[in-house]
């Protein structure tokens, strides 16, 4: 099985998964925000979606971009992690705050818990091109 996700890691671009970030924490964002009405719940998803696109390119971007300038050693991996990981909880928080976000918290934690794991992953599976 790890096989097989890393072959996909290596395989799908940064834009590809940025899209299925785009689609599934939006709709996160609009169901929490939703009990405050549709405007609220449709900004709140756009915001998380635009976010949720952004980031995971971004993240997937830095991460590959470190580790292929400094090489794939295991300090460069967390060294990539930890860059990628401050930005990817700077952007929602900004966002959300800007748009000023009720439920700021419940509307990110999902996304960030879910992309710490994503970058974990994405930062160890990733392999030196061939």
């Amino acid at each position: 099985m790890i096989n097989n996700y890393r072959k996909l890691v290596n395989r799908l671009s940064p834009w590809q998964i940025a899209l299925l970030a785009a689609l599934v924490y939006g709709a996160w964002a609009a169901f929490v925000n939703s009990e405050h009405g549709n405007q609220v719940a449709l900004k709140a998803g756009l915001v998380q979606g635009s976010y949720a696109f952004v980031s995971t390119w971004l993240i997937s971007f830095i991460a590959k971009s470190m580790l292929t300038y400094w090489g794939y050693s295991q300090g460069v991996r967390w060294s990539a992690m930890s860059v990628s990981w401050l930005v990817m909880l700077a952007i929602p928080v900004l966002l959300h705050t800007w748009q000023q976000t009720p439920d700021l918290l419940e509307a990110i934690l999902p996304g960030l818990a879910i992309g710490s794991l994503y970058l974990w992953s994405y930062c160890q599976q990733l392999q030196e091109p061939a």
